[in-house]
C-alpha cells in the first residue's frame, strides 16, 4: 500500500501542535484509529487498499478496485465511526477510575471523529452509507440528488452553528474555515 503525505497536511499539524499539542495528539490518534478500523474492515472484506493519505481534510484510504457489493461498502464505511466509538466509551469508561487531561481529550475527540463522519455529507463515511443505502432502492440519479440536499444542508447547518459560536463565544474559527471550506471543495469544485 502506498502511502502519500501532503507537504499542507504536515504544516498543518505541527503549526497545531505547537498551539494545542494535547489535543492535537489526542485527535490524531482519534484519527489514526478510525483509518485502522476501516483497513481491519476492508481486510476482513478481503478488499485490498491502494493507497493511505494524509491531507488537509484528514485521512483517507483508496481500495485498488471499485467495490462490488454494497453490503461491503456499507461495512467499510462503518467501520471507522464504529471504531472511534468503541475508543471513544472504553476511554470514558477509563475517565471514571483516572482523571487524565490527554485521556479526556481523546474521549472528546473520538466521539466527535464518530459524529462527524457520520454525518450524511459527500465524500463521508455517513454520505458514503447513505448513499450505498439508498443506491440499492434507488437509481442513480435521484440518489445523488438526495445526497446533494443533504449534504448542503448538513454543511449548512455545520456553518450556521460555527457562526454562532463565533458571535456567542468568539469561538470556533476552525469549524467555520472547515465548514466554508467543505462547501467549497464539495459544490463548487465540482462545475
Amino acid at each position: 500500500m502506498k502511502i502519500k503525505i501532503g507537504f499542507f497536511a504536515i504544516l498543518l499539524f505541527f503549526s497545531l501542535l505547537l498551539s494545542t499539542p494535547l489535543f492535537s495528539l489526542s485527535s490524531l490518534l482519534a484519527a489514526l484509529l478510525h483509518e485502522l478500523g476501516h483497513l481491519l474492515a476492508a481486510c476482513l472484506l478481503h478488499i485490498p487498499m491502494r493507497e493511505f493519505s494524509v491531507g488537509l481534510f484528514g485521512f483517507g484510504l483508496t481500495p485498488k478496485n471499485t467495490l462490488y457489493s454494497y453490503s461491503d461498502e456499507i461495512l467499510l464505511c462503518a467501520a471507522g465511526p464504529l471504531t472511534n466509538l468503541l475508543f471513544g466509551f472504553l476511554s470514558l469508561l477509563l475517565l471514571h477510575n483516572h482523571t487524565s487531561p490527554f485521556l479526556l481529550s481523546f474521549t472528546f475527540a473520538s466521539f466527535a471523529f464518530a459524529i462527524l463522519n457520520l454525518l450524511p455529507i459527500k465524500s463521508f463515511d455517513g454520505g458514503r452509507l447513505v448513499r450505498a443505502l439508498l443506491l440499492i432502492r434507488l437509481p442513480l440519479s435521484l440518489t445523488e440528488k438526495l445526497l446533494s440536499v443533504l449534504s448542503f444542508f448538513f454543511i449548512f447547518s455545520l456553518w450556521s452553528f460555527s457562526v454562532y459560536l463565533l458571535l456567542r463565544a468568539n469561538s470556533s474559527l476552525s469549524l467555520f474555515v472547515f465548514s466554508l471550506s467543505l462547501f467549497v471543495r464539495i459544490f463548487l469544485s465540482e462545475e
